[in-house]
């Protein structure tokens, strides 16, 4: 009998340990040395009637390595890598690099994914209000920016998962809505 009531209270108590948590989240997240994936994307500008869709790859590569390369409707690639961003666009014979440390405006754009990926709750912490929830399988996070020059740009990152992969990022700015959905790589 103590047996069966143990083996009940085990049962119900399970639910409530697998819920995700921040730090079990990021350490997920850290535990992940790189990944690649595939990314739909949807920019919702008011201005236009139906939002502008986007296709690509993703890659991620610890501890700071990010690429986002678009295939349709036009290539593009943005890539970070330590304190350097590149941006190309080949169609139009565009190559720009920049500085992360000599645009501070951008930086935050950056750490929202990059040091998500990393499992760098502090990196974030220096950006953000972070707001971290259990939802389901699995997890959602919001995060608000601390400065008020770049609120003035970008009100809110929402970045949903599951255990230690990014399932969705969506960016609510002065620009509109921007979803992209993340389908890792087997």
């Amino acid at each position: 009998m103590k047996a069966l009531l143990t083996a009940m209270l085990l049962a119900l108590a399970t639910p409530a340990l697998a819920q995700a948590t921040l730090e079990g989240t990021m350490r997920a997240l850290a535990a992940t040395p790189s990944s690649r994936a595939t990314f739909s994307e949807e920019k919702s500008i008011p201005e236009l009637s139906s939002p502008l869709p986007s296709t690509g790859t993703l890659s991620w590569q610890a501890p700071d390595r990010l690429e986002k390369h678009t295939t349709w409707p036009a290539e593009e690639t943005l890539r970070v890598e330590g304190d350097r961003l590149l941006l190309a666009r080949p169609a139009q014979n565009i190559r720009q690099e920049l500085s992360l440390d000599q645009s501070p405006e951008i930086r935050p754009f950056i750490e929202a994914i990059r040091a998500t990926l990393a499992g760098d709750a502090a990196t974030l912490r220096r950006y953000y209000d972070l707001s971290f929830s259990p939802e389901g399988e699995g997890w959602h996070m919001v995060m608000t920016p601390l400065s008020i020059r770049i609120r003035a740009v970008l009100q809110q990152v929402d970045i949903y998962g599951t255990g230690g992969q990014v399932r969705q990022v969506e960016t609510r700015g002065n620009d509109g809505i921007t979803r992209l959905k993340i389908t890792p790589a087997p």
